[in-house]
């Protein structure tokens, strides 16, 4: 049975079936969400339209869980403590028995005296194994993640509810130009408004380093994506919101809003991505950087600028 929530919204249990009707979904596991035949056709998500956008449709395949030989990348430290941040400020279930905590010491085999945690041990090993089924995450991270969580809650907006809202839920739609399922899985639905707020864990709060994190990884178009299913599906949206946490001391947060304007760039972008990936699949050819463009490649304007400041005070 649908569920019907605050704010006219309604979601549906997944039933464990492909998805064949536009919707919002709960109870899909994020693994299940990033694998193939999540729906009846192809699906493409944000980080596969971002990916198409900034490297090529050549770049995106090659990792694009619809393509049977993509490659699996293992998740980085960076990320694991990313992914276990977001799982325990989300408020997201069953936390203890997704991730744990790896020692730091290990008995000696011969002397049972403790030492430095190794994985070349036999110890560390068969303890490794033993937990294989959870995330294994270091202490010194557990306890940046309890620093992060004290410090969002002095954020204001983090404190005026933010992050509370229906979690983990997804959200599918067709694209209508090109056929292929869109799907979108927000941190946080809000209950009562169209403010979405997206966490992000960054190793600092800088404007500089804000600004090379949302070029690096395109974060507009991630919102925009958002506000586009949305629209599909009738959902309000007013604004998007990256609330940037850091992942060591002194774990400063920042409250960022996409401007409408850059909102309007990511949509743009989204569909470019969303047609090439189409034509892609069509010519049954996925193209990568500069492939057709015979056009030379300048020197970018700013070593222009410096090679000329150079030449000049050399008196050439």
């Amino acid at each position: 049975m649908d569920l019907v929530l605050d704010r006219d919204m309604t979601v549906t249990p997944w039933d464990g079936q492909p998805i064949t009707t536009p919707g919002w979904y709960s109870g899909i596991p994020i693994e299940r969400y990033h694998s193939a035949g999540i729906c009846d056709d192809l699906a493409v998500s944000s980080t596969n339209l971002r990916t198409c956008w900034s490297k090529s449709p050549k770049h995106m395949f090659a990792q694009w869980c619809e393509n049977p030989k993509a490659e699996v990348k293992k998740p980085t430290p960076a990320m694991i403590l990313g992914q276990a941040a977001h799982h325990l400020f989300l408020g997201e279930d069953d936390f203890g028995q997704k991730y744990i905590a790896q020692p730091e010491v290990y008995p000696d085999k011969k002397t049972g005296e403790l030492k430095k945690w190794t994985m070349a041990a036999d110890f560390c090993k068969a303890w490794m194994d033993q937990h294989a089924k959870f995330t294994v995450v270091k202490v010194k991270d557990f306890e940046a993640i309890v620093e992060m969580a004290e410090s969002l809650r002095l954020n204001p907006l983090v404190d005026d509810g933010a992050l509370r809202g229906h979690i983990e839920c997804s959200g599918f739609f067709k694209h209508k130009q090109t056929g292929l399922w869109v799907k979108v899985r927000p941190d946080v639905i809000p209950q009562t408004s169209g403010d979405f707020v997206d966490l992000k864990t960054v190793s600092e709060v800088i404007t500089p380093a804000l600004q090379y994190s949302m070029r690096e990884y395109g974060y507009h178009q991630q919102g925009a994506l958002i506000w586009e299913t949305c629209d599909e599906l009738g959902t309000p949206f007013t604004e998007f919101t990256l609330m940037f946490i850091e992942t060591s001391a002194p774990f400063c947060s920042r409250d960022i809003a996409v401007t409408p304007e850059d909102m309007d760039r990511g949509r743009k972008q989204n569909l470019w991505a969303l047609r090439a990936i189409r034509n892609c699949i069509d010519q049954d050819h996925w193209w990568g950087p500069g492939e057709g463009d015979p056009r030379p490649l300048p020197l970018a304007n700013d070593e222009r600028a410096r090679i000329d400041a150079r030449l000049k005070a050399e008196g050439l």
